[in-house]
């Protein structure tokens, strides 16, 4: 199978993506009642990385309340909050007080918030067994230290593919809800069948190979050197002839920047 190649990523070319993404990502939000200001603008970019496969629109988007989207294939296929204690408990570790709290709903009604917000997505519950009960369920728990999490995790998987056939249909869903805020705080959405139609970019990226053969270093012979270094009569022998001379008669000279360009907007960039 041959090797995708990768794109350069530029400044251009990574605005003019993140420019075509979040109206997806602002419409996203705004289904799942997200507490974001709408629309979601640039200015609420923390960080963007766009992918550098050749033909891949899609890229890992953070916003400055440390929300994270990810878009590939058209669609919004995962994101997380920093309450969503499954996926970022890890990087409150010091902190995890902040995710105690209590129960204000029960697990039946965590699941239905789960179906709920799939729909409201634009899917069809029944078509991926969303409307069945969860192949997994995780939490609510209580730790021992800290007292009650009240974050639960309904997940939804098709069984194992043992055919092309059935991995084109296959699907790994699920939802993380917070259920003292009766909130969606984390969601992954993985199927070949949420493909979407791919936002049009009009920036087309330069391969990362042709701008490296560019930019690399250029090396020339001067056609004004002399044809040898003259002889030193102090030297008992010839310079220009002795086999540990170095030959300096050529020049190596570069054209290129002296960093690379950046590679997207407010620091963005999937470099």
């Amino acid at each position: 199978m041959p090797i995708t190649p990768f794109i350069h990523i530029t400044a251009a070319y990574s605005n003019a993506l993140l420019v075509a993404i979040l109206p997806h990502v602002s419409d996203c939000a705004k289904q799942l009642d997200m507490p974001i200001p709408q629309p979601i603008t640039a200015s609420q970019v923390g960080r963007f990385n766009p992918g550098k496969m050749q033909g891949f629109i899609g890229a890992g988007l953070w916003l400055t309340n440390n929300y994270w989207f990810t878009f590939v294939d058209g669609y919004v296929a995962g994101f997380r909050s920093p309450d969503d204690y499954f996926t970022m408990a890890d990087e409150y570790w010091d902190h995890l007080e902040r995710y105690v709290g209590k129960d204000n709903m029960t697990t039946n009604e965590a699941i239905q918030l789960a179906r709920d917000s799939f729909h409201k997505l634009g899917y069809n519950p029944a078509e991926f067994g969303v409307d069945g009960p969860p192949t997994e369920t995780m939490g609510p728990h209580d730790n021992k230290k800290l007292g009650h999490i009240p974050c639960f995790r309904a997940k939804w998987e098709s069984p194992e593919p043992k055919s092309q056939a059935e991995f084109e249909r296959s699907y790994h869903i699920w939802f993380d809800i917070d259920m003292q805020r009766k909130q969606v705080v984390g969601m992954s959405l993985i199927s070949r069948q949420f493909s979407r139609p791919e936002p049009k970019i009009d920036i087309e990226p330069e391969l990362e190979s042709d701008y490296q053969k560019r930019n690399q270093m250029h090396m020339f012979v001067r056609t004004n050197a002399p044809p040898h270094f003259p002889q030193d009569k102090s030297l008992p022998f010839d310079a220009s002839n002795h086999r540990d001379t170095p030959q300096m008669n050529s020049v190596v000279l570069t054209n290129a920047p002296p960093t690379d360009p950046p590679t997207g907007g407010r620091e963005t960039q999937q470099e």
